[in-house]
């Protein structure tokens, strides 16, 4: 299983549709940003979906851009080797930590423009550290910082 993140365009908002949709009424823009359907009639659903693939808009899936974080075992690694570092050195990471590397399911989990905010404060400070110092395996720093830097850019 792994971790995405993505970032979905406002096209529906700002009525950039090149494809109508199928069901106008039914279409609402998710918290998570993503065009969803109020509908639990599956032939809906399925032409729902379609209308995403056709794509509707200018962008792929109706996403602006979205990049691979990793798979389960690197992601837990990557929270393990953090949570093993020593307090002081290490900043205060509640967003990352407890928004995005958290263990458990992700499906529909989104991030508020605050704490979008937050983790880029916390990812720049985590750009920063000197893993050698924090006792961090080689192999960690490298699984560590490739997750950091995926998400700070």
């Amino acid at each position: 299983m792994g971790l995405d993140a993505v970032v979905f365009c406002d096209c529906v908002e700002k009525k950039r549709l090149k494809v109508p949709h199928p069901y106008p009424r039914l279409l609402y823009i998710s918290p998570n940003d993503s065009p969803e359907i109020r509908s639990k009639d599956a032939e809906e659903i399925e032409r729902h979906d379609e209308w995403m693939e056709l794509p509707p808009c200018e962008h792929e899936a109706m996403m602006l851009g979205g990049c691979v974080l990793g798979n389960m075992s690197l992601v837990e690694r990557v929270r393990d080797a953090l949570g093993e570092a020593p307090k002081p050195p290490l900043p205060r990471c509640s967003v990352l930590l407890g928004r995005v590397l958290y263990c458990g399911t992700h499906t529909r989990d989104h991030l508020t423009i605050a704490q979008v905010q937050r983790l880029a404060k916390e990812l720049r400070q985590l750009k920063g550290l000197d893993l050698k110092r924090l006792c961090v395996s080689p192999q960690d720093q490298r699984l560590a910082m490739s997750i950091v830097t995926k998400q700070a850019n």
